[in-house]
């Protein structure tokens, strides 16, 4: 392993990615205030926003002359790809459920304590009609709804089932960067600090589309982008550790892909939260991310098989 980190390259890919989020942010702000249909931003998000780390770790690997992670995810696929896709899946949908599980004790726990702001899970199939015509205010009041537990178990298996397609997809760009290029980089740190750098940067990266589009937090951005940090973090430790444990950049896309597939069933389901306490965008989201990272760590890994960036690039430097 390298003893330091090339951290010009750090500053290569964080400066592409962040630049490129401002630029991203200020384009979907002006479609948002020309008017354009929420729908089309929304899709604009997708399309802009989450592939910059892919664009300025593609960047980086060029210009440290080695060949892109890219190309050896590609390579698996093509020549095993049960055996790349199969593993990934699996520890991303092992990752999630565990997640979910303890989101909902913690809810159900704080609700039931009284503890500020975590609200309290909706207690009735009436109560939650009422609870998604908040959310939903174009859903016709008549609309037949099935019980709520049926509702809750077919948004978690459709969460889940995007995350390992449509959304596992999306969440490939972001993953390539901050698990795949931004990870090898930063390998001479350890796995702690590492992962806690890459968690503050990750956050800190929404920034200019959660001051410019409210994302998450509408306009209490102030409050937001902290609190994001607080929860991105303990999920870089579990993004990172899906990758490792399946040696492929895969899982943490599906995993990513998941997450935000099937975390929204606490916004439908829990009443009277502050969205700063409450999950999923609250501190307590943050607890239970850091409970599951402390455990999934304490689990023995093996380690990616791909070489630590400056070992490759000793090997490989180009004119």
């Amino acid at each position: 392993m390298p003893e330091r980190v090339a951290w010009s390259r750090v500053a290569w890919f964080y400066g592409i990615a962040f630049g490129g989020a401002v630029l991203a942010g200020l384009l979907l702000w002006a479609m948002r205030q020309a008017g354009v249909p929420i729908v089309v931003v929304q899709g604009g998000t997708a399309v802009l926003y989450m592939p910059l780390p892919l664009v300025a770790g593609l960047i980086v690997e060029r210009r440290a002359g080695r060949r892109p992670l890219i190309a050896g995810e590609w390579k698996a696929l093509r020549t095993r790809f049960w055996a790349t896709v199969g593993p990934s899946a699996a520890w991303a949908v092992i990752v999630m459920i565990a997640v979910l599980a303890l989101g909902f004790v913690v809810a159900l726990v704080a609700g039931a304590l009284g503890v500020p702001g975590a609200g309290h899970f909706v207690a009735s199939d009436a109560e939650f009609r009422e609870r998604l015509l908040q959310i939903v205010p174009a859903l016709p009041a008549d609309v037949q709804l099935p019980p709520v537990a049926v509702l809750a178990a077919a948004l978690l298996s459709q969460g889940l089932i995007a995350g390992l397609t449509i959304n596992g997809l999306f969440a490939f760009g972001e993953e390539y960067g901050w698990r795949g290029v931004l990870a090898d980089e930063l390998r001479p740190l350890g796995n702690v600090r590492a992962n806690l750098l890459t968690g503050v940067l990750w956050g800190l990266w929404h920034a200019p589309i959660i001051i410019l589009m409210g994302h998450n937090y509408g306009t209490e951005w102030g409050w937001g982008i902290p609190l994001m940090v607080a929860w991105t973090t303990p999920l870089a430790f579990l993004l990172s550790w899906v990758r490792q444990r399946s040696d492929s950049v895969l899982a943490p896309a599906f995993l990513h892909g998941a997450y935000n597939g099937t975390i929204g069933f606490f916004a439908l389901t829990i009443i009277g939260g502050s969205l700063f306490v409450a999950l999923p965008m609250g501190m307590l989201m943050a607890l239970v991310l850091s409970v599951v990272a402390v455990v999934v760590w304490r689990l023995p890994a093996r380690p990616v098989k791909s070489e630590p960036a400056q070992t490759v690039l000793e090997r490989h430097e180009v004119s």
